[in-house]
C-alpha cells in the first residue's frame, strides 16, 4: 500500500495554496472552471436536441441564430445552488453556518470564474463543447474532486466532528454517512440544472432528468452512493460501519479516486467515443 501513500502525497500540490496570497488550491480553481464551462454548454445550447435555425443567404441555405441565456445573476445563483445548497441545507437542519457565510473565498472563485469565463473575451479560447480528448483528459482532475467530497469533505467531518462542521449533531448511522456525501453531491445539483432549469433564459419547473427514464445511468447520480460505501469499507471498521478492511484514510481516498476516475473515463467514451461530428 505505499504506492498509494506515495501518490497521496504526490497529489498534496494540487489541494493546497500555491501561495499565501492566493488562498486557493489548483484542485479548486481547476473544479470552479469545471464547472463554468459545464453551464456555459448548457446555456449555450450544445446539449439541446436540435439546433435553432432559420432560412437565410450563406452557402448552406442556413444561419444559426445565437440562443438566448439565462443573465449573469441567474447562472451565478444556480451554480451557488451547485456548490452549497446541500451544505446549506445540512447546516439548516443541525444549527449551523454554512461555510461560505463564514469565510466567502470559494463562493467568489467560482462566480469570479464563471463571469471571467462566459462574459469575456476569454470564452473564445475555451472549448465551445465537449469532446472525448477534453473529456477523458478532465475525467482526472473530476475524479479527485468529487472524491474529496465523497470522503474528506462528507464522511471524515461526519465521525470526527468539530465544532464548525455543519454535520455535527447529526447521528452516525449506516444511513447518515451514505446519504450525507449523498446530499451534499446529488440533490441541489439537480436542482439546479434540470429542476428549475437556471441556466435556461426563464425558471421552469420539470421533471428531474435523475428521475425520468435512463436517468440511474447518470454517473454524478449514483457514484455518491458507490465511492461513499466502498471508502467506508476500506477504511473500516469505524463509528457506524462495523465491517472494513483496516486501511489508511489516504489509501481509502486514493483507492476511491481512482474507482471514481474509471466510472468518469468510462462515460466520456460511452457519451463521446461512438459519435461522429
Amino acid at each position: 500500500m505505499s504506492s498509494f501513500n506515495a501518490l497521496h502525497q504526490t497529489l498534496q500540490p494540487l489541494l493546497q495554496p500555491a501561495h499565501p496570497s492566493f488562498p486557493f488550491a489548483p484542485i479548486d480553481v481547476i473544479g470552479a472552471m469545471r464547472l463554468s464551462s459545464v453551464i456555459n454548454w448548457i446555456a449555450t445550447g450544445v446539449f439541446d436536441p436540435q439546433p435553432t435555425t432559420t432560412p437565410g443567404k450563406t452557402k448552406k441555405g442556413k444561419i444559426v441564430v445565437k440562443k438566448e441565456r439565462a443573465t449573469l445573476w441567474q447562472e451565478l445563483a444556480g451554480l451557488m445552488i451547485v456548490v452549497f445548497g446541500g451544505e446549506t441545507f445540512l447546516a439548516m437542519c443541525t444549527g449551523s453556518t454554512p461555510s461560505w457565510l463564514i469565510t466567502p473565498n470559494i463562493a467568489l472563485l467560482f462566480c469570479g470564474v464563471h463571469a471571467i469565463q462566459t462574459r469575456t473575451p476569454l470564452s473564445r479560447l475555451l472549448p465551445s463543447k465537449p469532446s472525448l480528448p477534453l473529456e477523458l483528459l478532465l475525467a482526472i482532475p473530476d475524479a479527485i474532486g468529487r472524491t474529496l467530497l465523497l470522503t474528506r469533505f462528507s464522511v471524515i467531518p461526519l465521525l470526527y466532528p468539530t465544532n464548525t462542521t455543519v454535520t455535527r449533531g447529526i447521528p452516525i448511522t449506516p444511513t447518515s454517512l451514505i446519504m450525507v456525501p449523498f446530499l451534499l453531491a446529488v440533490p441541489f445539483a439537480s436542482i439546479a440544472f434540470s429542476t428549475f432549469n437556471f441556466f435556461q433564459p426563464k425558471l421552469n419547473l420539470t421533471t428531474p432528468v435523475e428521475l425520468k427514464s435512463k436517468g440511474w445511468m447518470l454517473v454524478d447520480t449514483w457514484c455518491p452512493l458507490l465511492i461513499s460505501p466502498a471508502f467506508l469499507t476500506l477504511i473500516g471498521p469505524v463509528e457506524g460501519w462495523n465491517f472494513g478492511l483496516g486501511l489508511k484514510e489516504n489509501e481509502g481516498v486514493i483507492i476511491s479516486m481512482i474507482v471514481l476516475w474509471l466510472c468518469f473515463t468510462g462515460r466520456a467514451i460511452y457519451n463521446f467515443g461512438y459519435k461522429q461530428d
